[in-house]
């Protein structure tokens, strides 16, 4: 398979990836947290559960001290359905061959390294959030397969004519600040992800349908 990243988008990507989601990675291996959900067969550790939780919460302005009932449910719900998802797509780029070389998951946790001034700042950073260089390289490997996966799957299967092109160039000409002929291609990178995400989201329910996924989160969770 040729691997082609879109470079400071993908970075970006990544970095989303192992700061916003990955935070529980490294209490896979130890099960002794509980498991909250199987996901054909693939373990979801209530550690996870529980890190995406507060990422949702976080986003949707929760007040911890006086928790809407409902709110919580739905929110407990949304957390446990994002994870769920990512297994599944993950999953889908395992059965496809999907393999991101270990030389570009090593430029990766480069780039990653760099984003701090010592790499002993790297790791203290990491050790503050739970986890190890080999945890978050795994990670970066996870990410790296399933954003491929949709960009082969979905993404460069779009097809963005020259009029779709110029119609949107026209709508947003006061955002882009810059001619047609230097946003192009970035105008086309943009149409191609909001349709391919449109395609992303039925295949995602029948894929989510097709899947044999275990809940064992306890009541109190």
């Amino acid at each position: 398979m040729c691997l082609r990243f879109g470079k400071s988008i993908f970075l970006i990507t990544v970095l989303l990836f192992v700061f916003g989601y990955a935070t529980a990675f490294a209490a896979v291996d130890d099960l002794s947290h509980g498991k909250a959900a199987l996901v054909n067969g693939a373990v979801i550790t209530s550690a996870d559960f529980h890190d995406e939780l507060r990422r949702v919460e976080r986003l949707r302005g929760a007040n911890k001290k006086s928790p809407d009932p409902a709110e919580s449910a739905r929110n407990k719900k949304q957390a446990l359905e994002k994870l769920i998802t990512r297994e599944l797509l993950y999953q889908e780029a395992g059965k496809r061959g999907i393999k991101v070389p270990e030389k570009v998951v090593n430029e990766e946790m480069d780039k990653l390294k760099k984003q701090f001034s010592k790499e002993a700042e790297f790791n203290t950073t990491l050790g503050k959030m739970g986890l190890s260089g080999p945890a978050v390289r795994a990670q970066i490997e996870r990410g790296m397969a399933v954003q491929l996966f949709i960009d082969d799957e979905f993404t460069k299967k779009v097809r963005v004519s020259e009029d779709e092109i110029a119609s949107y160039y026209e709508r947003h000409r006061d955002d882009l600040k810059e001619p047609l002929a230097s946003a192009r291609e970035k105008i086309r990178q943009v149409l191609q992800r909001e349709e391919a995400s449109k395609k992303l989201t039925p295949y995602l329910k029948r894929l989510r349908e097709k899947a044999v996924v275990e809940i064992l989160l306890e009541e109190e969770e």
